[in-house]
Parts: C-alpha cells; structure tokens; sequence
C-alpha cells in the first residue's frame, strides 16, 4: 500500500488496482493498520476501509477490487493537485480548461474525465440537484475520490466523428 502513489482514472490508488484480486494482501495489512470491512449497500459486494485513508470495494464471490476511493489521509495526487479534502473553490481555480471541458455532474458523482472513470462523490444533499459544476457552493467540500471502471468510452459516429457513448 502506497498512500503517496499517483491516482490513476480508471485504473489504481494507493498501489490497489481495479480488477486485482485483493484478499491475501488485505488480510496482511491488518496485521500493520486499521482494517475495517462492512457489507456495501449493494449486498453483492464489500467495502473495506484502510487507515481511514484508502476504501475497496470489492465483489463478494472472489474479492476482487470493483471500485477504489482515496480518504482524508490519503497524500497521493490526481493530475497533480487533485486530492480529497479539495475544495470546489480550488478543484475550478486549478484546472486547465480541458480539465474543466471534461468535468461532468451526474447523480451522485462529479467526475474529472470523460470516460467517468474518476470522481468526487457529492454529499447527499447535492446529489440530483445541481446541473452545473458552478452552481456548487465554492466551499464545499469534497471528500471521497473514487476510482471505477470507465462509464463512457469514445466510439466513431455515423459520420465518421469520434462520439462518447456509455461502456456496454
């Protein structure tokens, strides 16, 4: 575990990748930190949280990992300055425009690329109620940086233009 490793979108934190089957090096880590596991409100699957810096969520059947989140004591970095704890006010200030070209509010995540493989989970009581990034209050918080499988992939279009359409 790596709690300084870059955040990879779509692909790994912390030195946890996506798809990687994660038992063996979870029940070593409770030997060294702060493992806690409860069942997710998905009863297919399990999260468990390391440190209070790092959470798996992981499948049932083999404990592979499904998704990732980097916590408050998470240290690592996406795109250079993007971490938990960030403020929306700081997320906008630092994005280059193809940063903010990309960004997208969708249900309960705000994601960071268009592949929707990288997002902030909103607090509950933004969810579902804004449309734009800049109606965000610029104080708040966000917390929970997650890593998942991409939503959305880029495909040729009727007329040869590349389109982004969700993942099958």
């Amino acid at each position: 575990m790596d709690l300084d490793a870059d955040i990879v979108p779509g692909r790994s934190l912390g030195g946890f990748a996506l798809g990687e089957p994660a038992l063996t090096r979870v029940v070593e880590l409770e030997q060294r930190h702060k493992v806690r596991q409860w069942p997710a409100l998905d009863p297919r699957y399990t999260c468990v949280r390391i440190d209070d810096a790092l959470q798996l969520i992981v499948d049932n059947r083999d404990f592979v990992v499904v998704n990732l989140a980097a916590l408050a004591g998470y240290r690592g970095r996406l795109f250079g300055y993007i971490g938990p704890g960030l403020r929306v006010r700081e997320l906008i200030a630092g994005a280059p425009s193809a940063l903010l070209a990309a960004m997208s509010l969708d249900g309960e995540y705000l994601y960071l690329d268009r592949e929707r493989s990288v997002g902030f989970e909103l607090p509950v009581e933004h969810q579902d109620t804004v449309d734009r990034i800049g109606d965000l209050p610029e104080a708040l918080v966000l917390e929970a940086l997650y890593v998942m499988p991409a939503l959305m992939q880029r495909v040729p279009g009727r007329d040869g233009k590349w389109v982004w359409r969700p993942v099958e």
